[in-house]
């Protein structure tokens, strides 16, 4: 009989244990997430672009009333009524909704943005701790030679404690590193609407699967075309333009040439239209500009790799020649350093390039 009461306790604890242990995962949640993935769950619970949908909604409302106003306006010469008649405030509110999509449409290109610029924040971050481990490690081989040769009598003291100093300073580096990896792992989880106690896992490793993009693989006339397309300035600019002309025509129709109101639509045309123009040249320096700097950034990916290279070559015979007794600690630490320095350059080069062609892309879409 006892031992049947025990083995129904016994059943009870695991039972209760594993409810709770289910519970505690149910609310640790694990995302794992791609890039695309990330944005659009970004997209999803970001409250600006929720309110940019209620400007497009309340804009075609206004456009609406527009339209039947204009259809019941009298036909007479006053000039509001006029105006109203001939659609010109229509056309002023058909402007306001199309804007108001396009902005929605920045809001978004803008939230996309800043969720893949912490996506690669946080993979440049792990690819840094990762550099700063495997300095740690080398800095310890080092020490361990420097120990070894201070047992059979071809080293000294000092050497041992110089390596034992650059470990623990090298150490603090990568605890420091982990500290700012979990403080960027937090933003991007507010980024994305998360509690920052739920873990986001990255799917894509966006700093090593990179491919640089060469000039010869792209149309820069094209993109600049395309970007005075779709920037929404340029946008803005042309809808000004139109609406512009559109009450210069009505105003020209029933006023002289010599009249102030003639002059000041004329004024206001020819200013859009000017207006315009510049903003098409903006537009298509901005393009360019982008252009060169994702050009910088690439050649700046290919000298460092090339560094990392002949650096590892030279760390790597400095510590032989100071193994062999032929060499100086010294040579081995500035080699070490070196190849250090030039590996976390790599890796932000890297992460330099990202951002320089996410802005690139933008730069010929609708703007950033």
């Amino acid at each position: 009989m006892l031992k049947k009461i025990m083995l129904l306790l016994t059943a009870m604890i695991v039972l209760t244990f594993g409810i709770t242990y289910a519970e505690e995962q149910s609310q640790n949640k694990i995302y794992n997430l791609s890039m695309e993935d990330a944005v659009e769950f970004g997209l999803k619970n970001n409250e600006a672009v929720k309110i940019a949908q209620f400007d497009i909604e309340k804009n075609q409302v206004i456009s609406k009333k527009a339209v039947s106003l204009w259809s019941k306006a009298p036909e007479n010469s006053m000039i509001e009524t006029k105006l109203l008649s001939d659609g010109y405030y229509k056309r002023q509110t058909e402007m306001a909704v199309k804007l108001s999509r396009k902005s929605k449409e920045l809001i978004e290109q803008k939230i996309g943005l800043g969720i893949k610029n912490s996506y690669y924040e946080i993979s440049r971050s792990i690819k840094d701790i990762g550099v700063k481990e495997e300095n740690v490690s080398r800095i310890l081989e080092q020490q361990r030679i420097a120990e070894s040769k201070l047992k059979i009598g071809t080293g000294i003291k000092q050497e041992v404690l110089t390596a034992q100093a650059a470990v623990e300073e090298a150490k603090l580096l990568l605890a420091n590193a982990k500290d700012d990896l979990k403080y960027k792992e937090m933003e991007f989880n507010k980024l994305l609407g998360l509690p920052f106690d739920v873990i986001v896992n990255l799917t894509d490793d966006v700093i090593s699967n990179i491919s640089l993009q060469t000039p010869e693989s792209i149309d820069l006339h094209v993109k600049v075309t395309e970007a005075q397309r779709n920037r929404i300035e340029v946008i803005q600019a042309q809808e000004n333009m139109d609406v512009s002309k559109l009450y210069f025509d009505i105003v020209s129709s029933y006023s002289a040439v010599n009249t102030y109101d003639y002059r000041e639509a004329n004024y206001e045309k020819e200013k859009a239209n000017n207006e315009l123009n510049d903003t098409m040249q903006n537009v298509e320096l901005s393009v360019n500009n982008a252009y060169l700097n994702m050009q910088k950034a690439a050649r700046a990916v290919s000298v460092y790799e090339k560094n990392i290279t002949s650096l590892e070559e030279a760390h790597r015979l400095s510590q032989l020649s100071y193994e062999a007794g032929v060499g100086i600690q010294m040579d081995v630490l500035n080699a070490q350093n070196m190849l250090y320095n030039a590996e976390l350059s790599y890796v932000q080069s890297l992460h330099n390039y990202n951002l320089a062609k996410l802005k690139f892309e933008a730069s010929y879409g609708i703007g950033y």
